[in-house]
């Protein structure tokens, strides 16, 4: 899989283009998203997830990912539409409850489509690796460590 991945993340550096952070105030109020997604490769999409062999936890991925790619922007601590960069105010991922209400979105946005985080905000990305880790844990219940001991 790692040379699928590294084949199609080469074909979109060739394809990518720069825009100025000037440019994204005009393109909103004439209605044009300022987040271009970059959908994952139907053949790196997992169809099917075995989740006896998948270890993924909300402690050993789901929050690391959600610290660096969510929170950012969706969190109960931003408190305006600026400081969360107009993510609407009542979808926050600080709790694994409110993860989980939003588990398909999550999934769909920032693991299929990649419009999540937006493209054109400054700051990290998730990789294509670590997209695919994120549909597996998703699919797999998004336990935690108790969760997947039987603990939970």
């Amino acid at each position: 899989m790692g040379a699928a991945i590294k084949k199609h993340s080469r074909a979109f550096r060739t394809k990518s283009t720069v825009v100025s952070f000037g440019v994204l105030v005009p393109l909103g109020v004439f209605g044009i998203h300022c987040s271009p997604d970059l959908p994952l490769p139907d053949d790196l999409i997992p169809k099917t997830v075995d989740c006896t062999e998948i270890d993924h936890t909300y402690e050993n991925f789901g929050k690391a990912f959600l610290q660096e790619y969510c929170l950012r922007c969706h969190s109960v601590t931003l408190e305006s539409d600026l400081s969360r960069l107009d993510a609407p105010l009542g979808i926050n991922f600080d709790s694994m409850g409110q993860v989980r209400e939003f588990e398909s979105r999550i999934r769909l946005r920032a693991g299929e489509l990649g419009d999540m985080p937006p493209r054109l905000i400054p700051g990290p990305h998730p990789s294509f690796d670590e997209r695919i880790k994120l549909i597996e844990w998703i699919e797999c219940g998004m336990l935690t460590e108790d969760e997947l001991e039987g603990d939970g």
